[in-house]
């Protein structure tokens, strides 16, 4: 049951703000895409995404603003999907990680990794970064649990068929740990790339997903 508001106009104008800032969470998400159009030395098996805003690469501004972008309205949507999910404590504790994720996307955008490009386009981490690229790495760690953490939370409280979004982020989420424990018994580096990329489609999937919960449920209620 969703908890209750001022009057109809109010909670439309609430699930509008929650779905556009989603939306924009998820362009900004899968922003490493312009590297399909873009011309970048980085090769997509290799390296992961956030290698693409290391400073000095190509259109790194680029991939810095779109996750920028993803932070920002992460952040945002956070106070709109609290007024609008179920009150017990599954839904919140859901709002709360996604809202800590764009945090995560900030920081990253922030300080942006620390790396040498080299041959086969791969990026190889500095041995001894700096305060802002120890705390990229930290992000990028937290990131990769979140991105877990995120659809297991959902299929704690979704139910029937809204399941199956959350459960595609389950198992995406773990090929994606999967091709990270193969990364490191072929050789650091060589299938970072593939894993990072997967996981960013696994969270945009979900997000979707909670876009389209949004709109369906607006309409039931207005139904109603």
């Amino acid at each position: 049951m969703l908890p209750e508001l001022r009057g109809p106009t109010t909670l439309t104008a609430v699930r509008r703000a929650g779905v556009s800032l989603l939306v924009i969470a998820i362009i900004g998400q899968l922003g490493w895409l312009a590297e399909l159009v873009l011309h970048t030395p980085m090769s997509p098996l290799r390296t992961v995404t956030s290698a693409l805003a290391v400073p000095g690469q190509p259109f790194a501004p680029v991939f810095r603003a779109a996750e920028l972008v993803a932070g920002v309205a992460l952040v945002l949507a956070v106070p709109p999907l609290l007024r609008l999910a179920p009150v017990h404590n599954r839904a919140r504790a859901t709002m709360a990680l996604l809202g800590m994720l764009g945090v995560l996307y900030l920081v990253r955008a922030i300080f942006p990794l620390e790396c040498r490009a080299v041959a086969a386009g791969g990026c190889t981490p500095e041995p001894d970064p700096s305060l802002g690229g120890q705390l990229h790495i930290a992000a990028s760690i937290l990131v990769n649990v979140f991105c877990a953490a995120g659809p297991v939370a959902l299929l704690l409280w979704w139910h029937g068929r809204w399941m199956a979004a959350p459960a595609i982020g389950v198992t995406l989420g773990t090929v994606a740990w999967l091709l990270l424990v193969l990364d490191d018994v072929v050789g650091p580096g060589e299938f970072a790339g593939l894993a990072s990329r997967g996981q960013m489609i696994s969270a945009s999937i979900v997000l979707g997903a909670g876009v389209a919960y949004l709109r369906r449920t607006g309409h039931d209620r207005t139904e109603i």
